[in-house]
């Protein structure tokens, strides 16, 4: 299942020739990823305890984003390995994808500074991101 949520290009994303820096896209890819996180797994998460931390970042950039457009960001997860996961993003604009890219986020406790196995229930939304 792929999940949509509106994004906002902000003043500051726009570089000097006036579309989105290249670094903004991943502000999109993480707002997206957060609002599915809370949407699926609750606002009671403890992500102290089984939280995440990114371990790689990738963009490729297609059509450029000026701060007028109206954007959104599709995604879903292509990999679930024991304590990690891959999630692939996409930035639409009127049904036009501008750029795609993923993610590797590797599960960990924040507590004791260790990598975790994925939690069963992450791991349950994972497969529903599949």
């Amino acid at each position: 299942m792929r999940k949509r949520y509106k994004a906002h290009v902000r003043f500051s994303d726009i570089d000097s020739f006036g579309h989105m820096h290249n670094a903004a896209y991943f502000h999109l890819f993480e707002s997206a990823r957060i609002q599915c996180f809370q949407e699926m797994l609750g606002p009671d998460w403890d992500w102290n305890q089984e939280g995440v931390v990114l371990v790689e970042n990738n963009a490729q950039y297609l059509i450029p984003v000026s701060l007028s457009d109206q954007v959104s960001v599709s995604l879903h997860v292509t990999k679930i390995g024991n304590k990690s996961f891959t999630i692939a993003y996409q930035v639409w604009m009127q049904e036009k994808e501008h750029c795609r890219g993923h993610s590797t986020l590797v599960c960990y406790n924040h507590s004791t500074q260790k990598s975790i196995a994925i939690p069963e229930k992450l791991k349950t939304v994972l497969n529903q991101l599949t």
